[in-house]
This record gives C-alpha cells, sequence and structure tokens, in this order.
C-alpha cells in the first residue's frame, strides 16, 4: 500500500476509534449507575485505548478527505476487526478469555448472535446492555455511525457510506438519509420494546431483545435464548419485530407517508415475504411428517429467524432432521433485503438471478426479433442496468459459495467425529450469514481453529466478502490498478 494511500485510510480511522471511545464513555457512566465496578474499570480502560489511538493519529496525521472507494472498502474490512477487539475489553475484565472475548466482539458487531459467554444471564446488566448494544449498532454499521457523528456531509461521507454494502439513499443530501434511518431504526426499536412488553416480556429483557431483535442480531441474555420463556406470545411477537428488521429502510421510509400499501410496492418486500410465509409452512410440514420434537410453532419461529437472520432460538436445533437444518441453512444464505439491518446474500440479487434466468430461458425459445422487457417489479431495466446488477449478484453469489464451501471443508476437518456434516454445514450458513443459530458445535469449548474460521466467516460474511478481498490486495500489492 503506497504512503498517500496508507495516509488515508489511518486518518480516516480516527473517527472510527473517537465513534468507539464515545460509546465506552457511555457505557463507563451506565457502569457508574449501576454500581458495576468491574465493567467500570474495563469500560474506561477501553475508552483510553481508543481515545490514546484517535488522538495518536490525529497528532500524527494530518486530515485527508480524498477519499475513494478502495479506501473505504480497507476501513470497513478494517473497522470490523477493530472495533471488536476494542469491545473485548470490558469481557476480559470480567474473565472471559481473550480469544473468546474477540469472537464475542466480532459476533456482536456483525449481528451474529453466536456467543462465548456460557450463562450471560449471570453477566452484570452492564454487559449484558453493552451485548445488546453492540449488535444494535452493529445492525445499522458502525461506519454509519460514526459517518452520522464525524463525518462532514459530502463525497467522502457517501463513500463511506457506500463501504457497509449500501447503495440506496433516502434523500439527496447523504446527512438527512442517515437522519432518517437513525430516527426510524429508533422507532422501530421503541415499537418492538412496546411489544414485547405487551408480550408479557419483563421490561429489561424487553430492551435487550427488542434491541438484538430489530438489528437482526440475535444476542439473548439467557443461554437457551427465546426457548427460556416457553411463550407462544413472545415469539409471536417477535415475528413481525424480526421481519421490520429486515426490510429496506427506504421502503419502510416511504410507506409511512401515504400509507402501508406502499411498502409492497417494493419487490423486494413482495418477495421477501412470500419466501417468509412459504418458508414458514414447508418447514412445518416437513417437521410434521417427519417429527422431531418439534412444534408448528417452533417451525415458523425458527425459520422466521433464519431468513432473517436473527438467530434467536426457541428450539434445540441438534435434534432436528438434516432436511429441516437444510431448509433452514438456504434461508439462512438467502436472507433478508438489501438496505436492512439483515445478512445473507440478499434477496434483491435473488430476484436479479431469477430475472437472468427467465431472460435466457425467452432468449432461448423465442424468435430473434422478438423484443424482450425485463421488469424488476413495476420498473423496466435497461440492459445495462441488468447486466450491472446480475455481474453484482453472480461475483458475490460465487464468492460466497466458494467461501462457504472451503469454511465447511475445514471445519468438518476440525470437528470430525464430533458433528455430522448437516451440522458443519449449518453451522457455516449461520456464521457467513450472521445469524447465529447453532446445532450445537459454535460453544466456548470448541477448538482455537475451529472458533478462528467461525470469526472469518462472521467477518467476511457482514461485509460481503469484497471489502475483504480489497483488503488482502492492499496488503499484498498495494491499491493501485
Amino acid at each position: 500500500m503506497s504512503w498517500r494511500d496508507l495516509h488515508i485510510v489511518v486518518g480516516n480511522l480516527k473517527g472510527l476509534f473517537t465513534t468507539v471511545a464515545i460509546l465506552m464513555a457511555v457505557m463507563a457512566a451506565m457502569s457508574i449507575a449501576f454500581g458495576d465496578r468491574v465493567s467500570m474499570a474495563g469500560f474506561t480502560a477501553g475508552l483510553l485505548v481508543s481515545g490514546a489511538i484517535a488522538l495518536a493519529i490525529h497528532l500524527a496525521v494530518a486530515p485527508d478527505e480524498t477519499i475513494e472507494l478502495k479506501h473505504a472498502m480497507v476501513i470497513a474490512a478494517l473497522a470490523y476487526l477493530l472495533v471488536p477487539a476494542l469491545s473485548a475489553i470490558p469481557y476480559v475484565y470480567h474473565g472471559v478469555p481473550s480469544i473468546d472475548a474477540f469472537f464475542e466482539g466480532i459476533s456482536g458487531w456483525t449481528g451474529s448472535g453466536f456467543s462465548m459467554i456460557p450463562s450471560p444471564e449471570t453477566a452484570t446488566h452492564t454487559i449484558q446492555l453493552w451485548r445488546s448494544l453492540t449488535q444494535w449498532v452493529g445492525g445499522a454499521g458502525v461506519i454509519l455511525l460514526m459517518v452520522t457523528i464525524l463525518i462532514r456531509p459530502g463525497t467522502s461521507a457517501f463513500t463511506l457510506y457506500t463501504s457497509e454494502a449500501r447503495k440506496e439513499r433516502i434523500k439527496p443530501s447523504i446527512r438527512s438519509t442517515l437522519n432518517i434511518i437513525w430516527k426510524l431504526y429508533l422507532g422501530l426499536t421503541l415499537f418492538a420494546v412496546l411489544l414485547l412488553l405487551a408480550a408479557g416480556m419483563p421490561a429489561w429483557d424487553a430492551l435487550n431483545t427488542a434491541m438484538t431483535a430489530i438489528s437482526t442480531g440475535g444476542f439473548s441474555i439467557y443461554a437457551d435464548s427465546i426457548g427460556h420463556y416457553g411463550s407462544l406470545s413472545v415469539e409471536l411477537a417477535l415475528i413481525p419485530i424480526m421481519v421490520a428488521g429486515s426490510l429496506p429502510f427506504a421502503a419502510m421510509y416511504r410507506a409511512l407517508k401515504p400509507d402501508l400499501r406502499a411498502l409492497l410496492d417494493d419487490v423486494q418486500v413482495r418477495a421477501f415475504i412470500g419466501l417468509v410465509i412459504a418458508g414458514c409452512a414447508v418447514l412445518a410440514i416437513q417437521n410434521m411428517l417427519f417429527p422431531v420434537g418439534a412444534s408448528v410453532a417452533d417451525s415458523v419461529f425458527q425459520f422466521a429467524s433464519a431468513v432473517t437472520c436473527t438467530g434467536l432460538q426457541s428450539a434445540d436445533l441438534s435434534q432436528w432432521s438434516p432436511t429441516s437444518m437444510l431448509i433452514l441453512s438456504i434461508a439462512m444464505v438467502i436472507g433478508g433485503c438489501a438496505g436492512s439491518t439483515s445478512g445473507g446474500i440478499k434477496i434483491a440479487r435473488a430476484l436479479f438471478l431469477v430475472a437472468e434466468a427467465r431472460l435466457w430461458l425467452a432468449q432461448t425459445l423465442l424468435t430473434k426479433k422478438a423484443v424482450i422487457v425485463v421488469r424488476m417489479g413495476d420498473r423496466k431495466l435497461t440492459g445495462q442496468e441488468m447486466s450491472r446488477e446480475l455481474a453484482d449478484a453472480a461475483l458475490i453469489s460465487f464468492l460466497w459459495v466458494v467461501t462457504l464451501l472451503a469454511s465447511v471443508m475445514l471445519l468438518s476437518n476440525i470437528v470430525l467425529g464430533q458433528a455430522s456434516l448437516s451440522q458443519v454445514i449449518f453451522e457455516v450458513c449461520s456464521a457467513m450469514g450472521n445469524v447465529g443459530l447453532t446445532a450445537g458445535i459454535v460453544s466456548p469449548g470448541m477448538s482455537l481453529a475451529a472458533k478462528l474460521i467461525i470469526m472469518f466467516d462472521m467477518w467476511v460474511g457482514r461485509l460481503e466478502i469484497i471489502p475483504v478481498l480489497v483488503l488482502l490486495r492492499a496488503i499484498l500489492k498495494g491499491l493501485r490498478p
């Protein structure tokens, strides 16, 4: 990497460390309010470390606003390693081993939901809230928060905004777009809290669960997740919350203006809702035909949790049939809508691949003189638009499959004799989709090699792989063409 590229990347990382320092300061204050001295020490240490790094960058590196997409991608890739590393400090103060604390940080910020804390119900309120906060902020995007707080409007801000796999502006101004996203996100979170309270969940539980459900994160303050409550009303309340977290912010904002029917004008939303309904039905039928001790309610809840990439769990999935786990694995790979907090390849890319298949079939069956119009919902696509979107969908899908297969091969060798191949596939799909559902492999007792594979999968899944490749290219050969 050239000195200029390094200068731009490091200079913009100052904002990242400053953002973490602000969050640490807030949590240190919360620790005092809760009377939690250990957490106060941990968050104060995190504040001092992140603040010192930000100050050092400020003194050593002059600001440079000339940021390109390649720089933004490197910053995003580094962000989802550096921020989890800093956020691990409070966990370490509570006796969590360093690698497990780092794992917890990556899982939190990527919205994955796997946990290395065996009994989160015994953790202090401060640590429980910190876990929920990392997922809530991570669901929207740590870069998004950094841009909102520190970066002035302009091309650089939008370039950083797009580095977390976002394309659509809700408003022409990036600042207005960010404000709308956070207001909508806060409103949805408040709605989720009220809905869970109405379902009978205690207030503290409702706050934390709402934060991790609307962000499609999946952390719970109980080791047995939602299964702890054994409540159908809680599960029914969580399904619309998880689905809302998987819908595009832009579509939800448009729906607020005229009426809610405008939400269904978005082809992504229609396809996703259809997938949720169909998938819940298929999984419920599968589990009824081949009983695994799962109720219809568990089948519906677990499919909704999988396809929204939330990861809240109401049943022991290690007891489910391989076919049931395969259905959930496919759901976790597809994921929610683009422009939401959800993970996976995204339903929009799946729609473009289907559109290309239909186009190919039409070109094969019709005469050469036939005029073929490709639509995505009510929108006509030009040849250039179709080529660009298809290239993106095909590339991401290909890289996903390659990474997934490589991870399955590595992990299956590591856990040979301890888990079935269907469990390994399930766990890798859950990690790459940033879901957090587990069939029993991911646990504090798993080997270091297995933890590293799952952490890598969560990292590349959150970034949608391309920024990771750009970072590796920058390290090995620099950023020049």
